[in-house]
């Protein structure tokens, strides 16, 4: 059986053979001087391909490391929201349930102290050790404060503004240790200004016990 014919390399060679030819009749190239002509060239060609493919190979690792930090990065957000949103979901005590339940069918808002353990695996991994540290501070306060709160027997304006400023603290310095974690940036305490926030819990908690919507 025949072969077929590959009239690219056929025109390639064709197409050299009467460049050289051409180059010697009109006397461009010496017949003397041609091979060391031929060779530069053809090592230029060589030069000029392994610094391509050097170029080629450097940009696709860089690639692949934007790629990488991409998904990464995605992925802390998805940690961070989760978690934050597990939080929230617990200190409001939102039908949180302290033992594990293995048969919960269509029971999919409902956390226990389990799923709770889990997200503490799951931010760990994507945080550094100090930060991880100086979150749980953060959440033990925060804890304590919303235990004290539930525990008196009378709430009275005071104590629930007292609470949301310990919130409002608490919360917001979680926030920007995320923030740190996420975006590589410091997030300072004077940046944000808790004078302000806490001024507006006050309205919203006066409109409250008015019976009035903030």
């Amino acid at each position: 059986m025949l072969k077929k014919i590959d009239w690219v390399r056929v025109g390639t060679f064709a197409f050299t053979l009467l460049f050289i030819v051409s180059a010697l009749f009109f006397e461009i190239f010496e017949l003397g001087t041609l091979p060391t002509q031929v060779f530069g060239a053809l090592l230029g060609v060589v030069i000029t391909a392994i610094i391509t493919v050097l170029l080629l190979q450097g940009q696709t690792k860089s690639e692949e490391k934007r790629e990488i930090h991409l998904r990464v990065f995605e992925k802390k957000q998805e940690v961070y929201f989760d978690f934050l949103s597990k939080f929230n979901h617990i200190l409001q005590d939102q039908e949180f349930k302290i033992q594990l339940n293995t048969k919960r069918p269509g029971e999919v808002h409902i956390i226990n102290l389990h799923d709770f353990i889990f997200e503490f695996g799951y931010l760990q991994m994507h945080t550094s050790a100090s930060v991880f540290d100086q979150i749980l501070e953060h959440m033990a306060r925060l804890l304590e404060a919303n235990k004290h709160l539930h525990n008196q027997v009378t709430t009275d304006t005071v104590a629930i503004e007292h609470y949301y400023s310990i919130l409002t603290k608490e919360y917001f310095s979680i926030i920007g240790l995320l923030k740190m974690e996420l975006y590589d940036e410091k997030v300072k305490d004077q940046e944000i200004d808790f004078q302000k926030i806490n001024h507006i819990l006050q309205h919203s908690i006066e409109k409250g016990k008015k019976g009035i919507m903030p």
